[in-house]
This record gives structure tokens, sequence and C-alpha cells, in this order.
């Protein structure tokens, strides 16, 4: 679809322009299975002609869910300043925020002495850092507040520092008006470079200057960067150390991910309580807003309690010989993720949920529900032939539809009852 910019088209200037403009470049897009070039080409085609469109509402209104979708997606690579994604300026996004420690870690956790021990990395140093946090804990007044650490190893999610740690010595930092989901990259082979990375999650509770709860909590993301020089170690950021950062919410769709220590590696007896704690404490929040990211742009929810797909036909078609003919009902029931990710209760899970890809392989999807069997959750009837069927089948309903009958994502995209 790439043209020569000489041969770059005019811009439509009225409704049955803008209708064919809108249908041939849905067509492009879901005919290329959603390649990343033809989506920026088409973003980037929106941006030139916004003016044109603006000059047409009937246009303007039957385009709204297509232009608002190509306008979130492409924001990070079309935008100069919004690496992250958001519409708030990368700039302001860090330095402009109801709560300004929100995302700055805590002075406790500069220490030198408890970086070293992390750098270090055995069981003594790693046991001194737990008793460090203990000492901390020792200071608070009330047990609300009482922060919480353990250590464990990722699955399926290496820091985003390039060294492929996946080890985590994570703390909770629970305040009044905001809470703190804290992770340092602990480095889980020898042979591998120290890792650099430290993410933070930052859950704003209440209102700032009134103090008031927040009907829905607000969530800002940051990843830190860890800079050695000598015996000492400085606390920079990722963004000014490399200059890169990434869209949070095309993985975050509930900013708080449960975590799922790698189960041969995990010391149940010891960090168990812990991590039941906090995941508990993760699911109390219900759904979070990620400043700056408008959910709905990035289409409807996957796996609606109904859909005209959800077909026997289209399920015996989409589960690809993996499920028994008596089992595919079974399968369209356990298809209904948004009755949980309804955008109330948790985020809705939307574009690209399922055909983003993990450093280590896989979909989040795919990780939660084949390898972890942590979703549907409370669901344990499922083969793991099944589970992958349902992935499988979840997708096709969301991304390719059935014959002439088009994706939930495309369907809504095209908006056919408006025009």
């Amino acid at each position: 679809m790439a043209v020569h910019p000489a041969a770059v088209p005019p811009c439509p200037t009225d409704l049955p322009g803008w209708r064919d403009w809108h249908k041939r470049m849905t067509d492009t897009f879901f005919a290329s299975n959603l390649r990343d070039e033809i989506l920026l080409e088409i973003g980037a085609q929106l941006r030139r002609c916004n003016l044109q469109l603006e000059a047409v509402p009937a246009a303007k209104k039957c385009m709204r869910n297509f232009s608002s979708f190509f306008e979130a997606v492409t924001r990070e690579k079309l935008t100069t300043g919004h690496l992250l994604g958001a519409s708030i300026p990368d700039e302001k996004y860090f330095s402009e925020m109801p709560y300004p420690e929100m995302l700055e870690l805590p002075e406790a956790l500069k220490d030198q002495q408890f970086l070293r021990w992390l750098d270090t990395n055995d069981d003594e140093s790693l046991a001194s850092a737990l008793r460090y946090i203990d000492q901390i804990n020792e200071t608070v007044l009330e047990p609300p507040f009482e922060w919480v650490a353990f250590i464990y190893e990722s699955q399926h999610l290496p820091t985003p520092d390039g060294t492929g740690a996946l080890g985590r010595f994570f703390i909770y930092v629970p305040r009044q008006d905001f809470d703190q989901h804290i992770q340092f990259g602990l480095q889980h082979d020898p042979a591998r470079e120290l890792p650099k990375g430290v993410s933070v999650v930052a859950v704003q509770k209440t209102e700032a200057g009134t103090g008031e709860a927040l009907r829905r909590p607000r969530a800002r993301m940051k990843d830190f960067w860890r800079k050695r020089d000598g015996e000492r170690i400085e606390i920079s950021t990722r963004l000014k150390e490399t200059g890169l950062a990434e869209n949070c919410y095309a993985c975050h769709k509930q900013a708080t991910l449960p975590i799922t220590p790698d189960p041969l590696k995990f010391d149940q007896e010891r960090f168990g309580a812990a991590l039941n704690t906090i995941n508990k404490r993760m699911a109390s929040y219900g759904a979070i807003d990620l400043d700056g990211f408008t959910r709905a742009a990035y289409g409807p929810p996957m796996g609606p309690r109904t859909s005209p797909l959800r077909t026997p036909e289209f399920l015996a078609d989409c589960s690809a010989g993996l499920v028994k003919p008596e089992r595919l009902a079974r399968l369209g029931e356990a298809m209904q993720c948004a009755t949980c990710h309804d955008g109330d209760r948790r985020g809705e899970l939307n574009y690209p949920s399922g055909i983003r890809m993990q450093p280590k392989g896989g979909t989040l999807m795919s990780w939660y529900v084949v390898n972890h069997q942590k979703m549907p959750l409370g669901v344990t009837d499922l083969s793991l032939f099944e589970r992958k069927a349902l992935v499988m089948c979840l997708n096709a309903e969301y991304y390719r539809g059935q014959g002439d009958q088009p994706g939930l994502l495309e369907s809504w995209m095209r908006q056919e009852a408006c025009w």
C-alpha cells in the first residue's frame, strides 16, 4: 500500500468520498492481517486529511470509531513526544500529575547498601534486603500502610532493559492517596548482564485537593534505570538513558496484572502469603483508568457475553479440530471474557489483546489462559487443547470473523448502521 509522496491521493471532500475512503482503508487494514506498516500508513493519511474530515460532519460522525482507533494506536509512532502512546506528552505525563511523588521511588529504596544487595543477589544479600524492608515497617505506625516485599521469577516477562532478567524483588508501598507496586529486576542467570530496570505502577485512589475516594482508580507507570559507576548506583529513568518507551495500554489493559511466579522456582512457604495478599489487593481496585488513554478508542471488548458470530459452525471452524463436537457449546460459554473484563470489574480486553507478542513468545492472553491457566477466572474444566482453542476462537471472533461476517473489531470500526 506504500505510495510515493508525489502520488499521495487527494483527501476526500464530500460524504460519498469519505464513505468510499473509509471502506477502502478498513478493507485494506483487515486484508493485511493488521500489519503495522499498513496501520501506520492509514494513521498518517488520516492525520493529513483531518481538516477535510472536520468539514464533513456526517462523515466525521460515521468515522468516529475508525478515527479514534487509528489516532490512538499510531500516536506513539506518528506524534513527536508521545512515545508512551498517551494523549499527554511524555514530559507532562511524568512531570505533571495529581500527586508529584506518585511516580518517584521512595528515598529508602535508593539506599546504596540496599541496591548493592540486589546486585549481589545471593541468598544472604536478598535476605538482608528483605530485613531492610522489615526495618522500614518498624517505623510504620498503622498496619494498613506496612510495605510488602517478596522475591519471585517471572515465567514470561523479562525486564524491558535488554538484559532478559526474569527475577524480581517486588515491593508494595501503600499510602493514603495512592499505592505503588515496585519491581526491581534481579539477575536470574549469572552469565547475563546485571539488570537495570526498575518499574513502578502507581494507582491513584483519591482526588488530589479534596482527598475524596475516586469512583474509579487511576494509574500511571514509569520505568527507572540503575546506572552503576564503581561502587555507586544511581537511579535514572529508562526514557532519559535510552530514549525508549512503549505504549503502556497495549499490554496493561488492567494496570496491575496478577503476579504469576514460576511455580518451580517460587518459595511458596516463604512468600506465598505475601503473593496472595498482593494479588487480592490488585483485584480489589476493579477496573483502573490509565491516565492519557481512552480505553474505548482501542475497540470493543473481546469475548462479549453474546456474539452473532458464536455459532456451532464458527466454533467448529475456529477450534481447528482441538475440541470434540460435544464440547463446542462449553467452549462458547468460556469465551465470555467481558463478564469480568467489562470496564468496571476489570479493564476491557481490546486491541491488541490476543495478538501482541511477548518477549518470550506467546501473548498475554495465551500465557494466562493456556500456560498459567488462571483465566477464565474460576474455570477448571477445560483441557489444555480446549484452552488453546479458546485463545484461537477469541482471536478469530475479534479480528477475523467468518465468511462475509466481519470480526467484532472490524464491525465496530465500520459503523455500518451510521452510514
